[in-house]
């Protein structure tokens, strides 16, 4: 198993005895890096328990960098398809209600004809 990789199918128990969960780091020092942390907060008087999965980005290679970005594992990346997603489905959206908006106008026009032979 190369350094880089981890085996993350063990789960931790924090000193609480609470498994812990799966986290992923927001930060800008460490952006998109899991660890496991303990369910409670430090700041609750537990233990605060945690534990770095993934490899700090200092000491990752260029290479296993460039892997990361390049398969769109970064946050950026994976919000800027979804904004496109996002706005092709507002563009859909979009032209469907124009093609609605004009069909009720047909039909609003239709109907005004109908009560004016009615009358």
């Amino acid at each position: 198993m190369s350094q880089s990789s981890v085996n993350i199918e063990e789960v931790d128990v924090c000193k609480c005895g609470y498994y812990c969960r799966l986290k992923t780091s927001r930060t800008p020092l460490n952006p998109s890096r899991r660890f496991f942390g303990c369910k409670a907060s430090k700041e609750n008087g537990v233990c605060g328990y945690f534990r770095w999965i993934d490899p700090s980005l200092e000491n990752a290679d260029e290479s296993s960098l460039m892997h990361r970005f390049i398969d769109g594992q970064n946050s950026i990346d994976q919000l800027k398809r979804k904004v496109k997603e996002f706005e092709e489905e507002r563009d859909s959206l979009k032209f469907q209600l124009n093609e609605n908006e004009e069909k009720i106008m047909v039909l609003n026009k239709k109907l005004k004809e109908v009560k004016l032979q009615m009358d």
